[in-house]
């Protein structure tokens, strides 16, 4: 273990050390046609690079100007796209204002499809629904469990003929879809 261990570096001592070994190469002084031809080679890597770098900046500056304004288009198209599911969320929440128990497990079932449709649309891959939780990341989806415990009484209401479903409990599962909906800005 060395007794000294410096906490800075000193660039002055390296250059010097470059001039000294220089100094000591006998190369200078340099002959002046040498100079001459190293001016005219710097002089043309200044302009070289000078000139990229204003075409680089001009170049990056368009290709902002196009991602914004790429990105104002897809935000109203979300907008628009996030009007329309959230009409459609609230003619399915009008279901819920009946006394009929069909109307609220149609809600359910409604709710579902708009769950599926999103999924679709993130990517995920499966061939339903199902499928297509079981391939999320938790980590990528906070509200997952909600998600699954949602989608598995919509399966109670679509594969058991006597599912007997309450109107708290069809509220309680329409709160799981809100969650999950209000999580990615659908609705």
């Amino acid at each position: 273990m060395p007794l000294f261990e410096p906490n800075y570096l000193n660039l002055e001592y390296f250059f010097n050390l470059i001039y000294q070994w220089l100094k000591n190469a006998h190369l200078w002084p340099l002959p002046p046609a040498l100079i001459f031809w190293a001016k005219i080679i710097l002089l043309g890597l200044g302009i070289f690079f000078g000139v990229l770098v204003i075409v680089l900046t001009v170049k990056i500056a368009k290709l902002r100007k196009e991602e914004l304004r790429n990105f104002l288009s897809l935000t109203q198209a979300d907008k628009e796209e996030t009007s329309a599911n959230r009409k459609r969320w609230e003619k399915v929440l009008a279901y819920l204002e009946t006394d009929n128990q069909s109307d609220w497990k149609q809600a359910i079932i409604e709710a579902d499809n708009m769950l599926d449709e999103m999924v679709k649309a993130m990517r995920y891959p499966g061939e339903n629904l199902g499928e297509r939780l079981k391939n999320i990341e938790p980590s990528d989806f906070v509200t997952l469990q909600d998600a699954w415990e949602a989608h598995k009484v919509r399966n109670q209401i679509a594969h058991e003929s006597g599912f007997s479903l309450t109107r708290r409990e069809a509220r309680r599962v329409m709160e799981l879809y809100e969650k999950v909906f209000t999580e990615f800005n659908f609705i």
